[in-house]
């Protein structure tokens, strides 16, 4: 059952620039071109927990911005779905970004469960 640390690590091995929430480009660190992820964890839900069974449930969004949508854009989403969800339901949207001048494919994933930290195994 994928986790959340093994989605990232599948998603870094795309070799793309990949930040969490969003890039913060600085004059010596500015935001990388075009392909790149974004990723936001936006939902934790923490349930049974009686110190045995301490499970938790995340949604993650992951967000492929490009400059076009183009050959190059179905793709690298071919890829994330392959290489990265291959065992996960998701849905995928892929949308004009108003004034930036690029598309976002956004991929929604929701209830990755895993055991929280502190739980004694049953």
């Amino acid at each position: 059952m994928a986790t959340v640390e093994t989605i990232l690590k599948r998603c870094k091995g795309l070799g793309l620039p990949m930040a969490k929430n969003a890039f913060q480009g600085t004059l010596e660190d500015p935001v990388p071109n075009m392909p790149y992820i974004v990723y936001l964890l936006h939902n934790e839900k923490h349930r049974g927990a009686d110190l045995i069974n301490n499970i938790k449930e995340s949604d993650i969004d992951m967000e492929l911005y490009t400059a076009a949508d183009d050959a190059e854009r179905e793709e690298l989403a071919e890829r994330i779905c392959k290489e990265v969800l291959f065992d996960l339901e998701h849905d995928e949207f892929v949308a004009p970004v108003e004034g930036e001048d690029c598309f976002q494919t956004a991929f929604e994933i929701h209830g990755i469960v895993s055991k929280a930290k502190g739980a004694r195994k049953a």
